[in-house]
């Protein structure tokens, strides 16, 4: 059976016109063209966020994809942790969920509007949490990352992922208006450094032209 989309709908004030941005482009956000242009870079990402030589989770039972639009990491998230018993596909935009919600239909799926940096979730509740191209939208600062951090389990682990480097990336946001013109991707070490600043420890950092990623494990 389908989840349904549970909504918060508090979100700040600086939040909202991004809301509002992305549930305008819902509909044709993601084109098959370009999701087959993205399927190496996706299972890259997906097989990079894995991290059992160093964590004690080696198949999490908790996934949480953050600003999980429409759903382009679904497929390789489902097959690549088979065992996982839940995956919360997290967005602000509700038009972005319900595309997300007609594409893939799965028990294990749930849908939830809210905001990542105010997570409706309890502490300590998710295994892996995985931000792919949307952590700019989130925030350049600790606050940005700390509510996920905080619902992380002990051992647990986010990863960030793009498939272009910040460089790359900030110069396509710059060339859009308001509200995410002044989106902003960090530096991969220098987001490396907020993530150990919130406790992160193991903490990897990769950048290059067109490939973006940092993970850390939540100590246990």
């Amino acid at each position: 059976m389908e989840s349904p989309v549970h909504i918060n709908p508090e979100l700040s004030a600086t939040k909202a016109p991004r809301r509002a941005f992305f549930n305008a482009r819902a509909a044709d956000w993601d084109s098959p063209e370009r999701e087959r242009q993205m399927q190496d870079g996706l299972a890259r990402f997906v097989a990079a966020s894995r991290c059992d030589r160093v964590s004690g989770i080696a198949e999490p039972r908790c996934i949480l994809d953050v600003g999980c639009g429409t759903g382009v990491l679904v497929p390789h998230l489902l097959a690549a942790y088979s065992q996982a018993e839940v995956v919360i596909e997290l967005d602000f935009a509700e038009q972005m969920l319900e595309r997300n919600r007609s594409r893939f239909s799965d028990a294990r799926l749930v849908r939830m509007a809210g905001d990542a940096t105010d997570l409706l979730l309890p502490t300590g509740a998710v295994d892996l949490a995985v931000c792919f191209n949307s952590a700019p939208h989130l925030g350049q600062d600790e606050a940005a990352f700390r509510d996920l951090f905080r619902v992380l389990a002990p051992d647990g682990i986010i990863a960030v992922g793009h498939l272009k480097c910040s460089r790359e990336l900030n110069r396509v946001h710059g060339r859009h208006a308001a509200p995410i013109a002044q989106d902003r991707l960090p530096l991969a070490p220098a987001l490396a450094a907020i993530f150990t600043s919130l406790g992160g420890v193991d903490v990897v950092a990769e950048e290059c032209p067109g490939w973006y990623f940092v993970r850390a494990n939540k100590p246990a």
